[in-house]
């Protein structure tokens, strides 16, 4: 699986945690909850790949520009056109 199909799995299941969160009923122990436990493990997973998704040609981030401007990956690298793995 390439790297943009990974990390949109990543997002998309994140999402689907989120979501499924806000569907379940409020208890004290929100804790035990898995969509609680799966949004935590998603977002540590994209974090990882957001940091480690550079070019290997230019070295360039794929994901962050900048603090405030993000874009979804792709297979090709944005700046040099290069096909990502």
């Amino acid at each position: 699986m390439s790297k943009a199909i990974k990390f949109r799995v990543y997002l998309a299941a994140l999402i689907i945690c989120i979501i499924g969160f806000m569907f379940s009923p409020v208890s004290s122990q929100f804790y035990t909850n898995p969509f609680y436990i799966g949004s935590f493990i998603f977002t540590i997973a994209l974090i990882v790949n957001v940091i480690n998704y550079f070019c290997p040609n230019c070295k360039k981030n794929q994901v962050m520009q900048s603090a405030t401007n993000y874009r979804l990956p792709k297979n090709k690298c944005y700046h040099c056109g290069e096909e990502i793995n």
